[in-house]
């Protein structure tokens, strides 16, 4: 047998899918500890399950879901940023990230799914289809880091079972109070559970309370395979709280042909466009020189050339004061000086949803930039970055029907919300406008606040939705460009798996044993 037909039999015995998997066993920040607590804690919720009586299976599955929620509340997971790294990443993630995956291979592995850890830290699940015909490549996302804007570590949760409908004492000492009044959503969940912090550090529902959807979701799957399903692909990500989750994205292992996110609200709200969102970075150069003889000695002031710039960029009526529902809005954000080289930065954010008012506003940049490089005699320079863009500009034609067909079946009425800020999705679309997703409710209310909580209906109405979306994205006609985009994406999946065998020193010692 040759080298090639080697590989290929190799590629086809280890990685039965379109995709470049490998099994993680050995990871520095998971523990033997670890690794008992989330089999024992697997096996408890499978005696759990299958020792009682449940009238459907998803609801055999909805105490675990909130343990798992509640078990990951305990994990520090916060993102940070840090302008030394081109990814920034911290032991906490890869600790999660590690955390994670293991539980996920406890089901995964028996069912036969491929599963990846990156070294960015994302976890790539690939489901393979179980159905004979056609359907579109379905996508799930969430992302476990959370917000380092408020403090993460150690929280502790807490469970309230039939809540009351009055005041809930998050934090006596600070006087931290959520109630129908400052949260008028918790009329709506008497009765019910919700899930608090101590008032002390965030609750972290944004984004644990998506991961646990996912997770459950995907083990409903793998422990039911009488669920019949087309072919699915998840990706969990790092990194998404400081506007980062795509940048560590491999595109040969997400590449869904109808993408959905869960990292939402409540009461059936989901985010179906948003923000695009821009910087520019102006720097202008002046020239240094004493200013009393700036006529003879070339001096060039920096700052009133900045100054120019913004009023011309930045009419009063384009500051975010005046800004709201789908208009967009600029910004000077940052200025900066640098006296000893007469220099001075300003940063620019510019937030539209609107295509042609973002056109608009580039050019007014470039005009204003123009202007006072001649009027003021000076070195300007411009770097204008795409942050994040608009999932509405690339979400395929049947998502939001089927977004909303499946959380009416998991028993809300749905409202599309168009978010004046980003998402994960809005962050892989930066890389591939395909790649637009709505984004599914949770149950997480204040995120990023002493006073987060978390609806457990909310919660569970978005696991039933992203099962009734398994169920109802095999109704839906494949598009014919996008399909073939995913068609791409496989083959370059393949040759990058064929590379890395090829660079396999345990492959390459098998090979030459024959």
């Amino acid at each position: 047998m040759t080298h090639n037909k080697t590989l290929l039999l190799l590629a086809s015995l280890l990685f039965a899918c379109p995709m470049v998997f490998a099994q993680t066993t050995d990871n520095k920040f998971l523990t033997s500890e670890d690794v008992i607590e989330l089999e024992l804690r697997h096996d408890l919720t499978q005696r759990n399950r299958l020792s009682g009586k449940f009238a459907t299976v998803e609801d055999s599955y909805r105490t675990a879901l909130l343990e798992r929620f509640l078990a990951y509340t305990k994990i520090d997971s916060q993102s940070q940023l840090d302008d030394s790294m081109d990814f920034p990443m911290n032991d906490n993630l890869r600790r999660t990230a590690a955390l994670l995956y293991q539980e996920i291979q406890l089901f995964a592995k028996p069912a036969g799914w491929k599963t990846h850890l990156s070294e960015n830290q994302y976890i790539y699940v690939y489901i393979p289809s179980n159905i004979k015909k056609q359907v579109p490549v379905l996508g799930f996302s969430a992302h476990y880091d959370t917000t380092p804007d408020i403090p993460g570590s150690g929280i502790k949760a807490r469970v309230i079972k039939n809540y009351d409908g009055g005041d809930v004492v998050i934090n006596q000492e600070k006087n931290i109070i959520i109630n129908p009044q400052n949260e008028p959503y918790l009329a709506n969940v008497i009765g019910q559970t919700i899930v608090v912090s101590d008032g002390n550090t965030m609750l972290s529902a944004d984004d644990k309370a998506g991961v646990a959807t996912v997770v459950t979701a995907m083990q409903t799957l793998a422990e039911n395979p009488n669920i019949k399903h087309g072919p699915i692909q998840v990706v969990i990500t790092p990194n998404e709280d400081i506007g980062m989750a795509g940048e560590g994205l491999d595109m040969d292992l997400y590449y869904p042909e109808i993408p959905f996110d869960f990292d939402a609200g409540v009461n059936g709200e989901v985010i179906v466009a948003n923000f695009s969102a821009y910087g520019a970075l102006v720097k202008i150069h002046g020239v240094n020189g004493h200013q009393s003889y700036a006529a003879t000695n070339g001096y060039r002031n920096a700052t009133i050339a900045a100054a120019a710039i913004i009023n011309d960029m930045v009419p009063l009526e384009d500051l975010p004061n005046y800004s709201t529902g789908e208009d967009g809005y600029i910004e000077p954000h940052h200025t900066t000086y640098d006296a000893q080289n007469n220099t001075v930065t300003v940063d620019f954010r510019l937030r539209f949803f609107d295509p042609k008012q973002g056109e608009a506003w580039f050019k007014r940049l470039d005009q204003a930039v123009a202007d006072a490089a001649q009027k003021y005699d000076v070195k300007i320079e411009k770097q204008v970055v795409k942050q994040y863009t608009n999932v509405a500009d690339g979400m395929h034609p049947a998502a939001q029907e089927l977004v909303g067909k499946a959380l009416k079946a998991a028993g809300v009425e749905p409202k599309f919300l168009k978010e004046r800020a980003g998402t994960g999705p809005a962050m892989f679309a930066k890389r591939d406008i395909c790649l637009g997703a709505p984004c599914l409710p949770t149950g997480q209310n204040n995120p990023h606040s002493f006073k987060e909580w978390l609806s457990e209906k909310d919660l569970f109405i978005s696991y039933k939705a992203a099962l009734n979306l398994v169920k109802f994205v095999q109704d839906v006609p494949s598009v014919p460009q996008r399909a073939q985009k995913t068609q791409q994406r496989a083959e370059a999946a393949k040759a990058k798996l064929l590379n890395a065998l090829k660079k396999d020193q345990k492959v390459q010692s098998i090979i030459k044993g024959k």
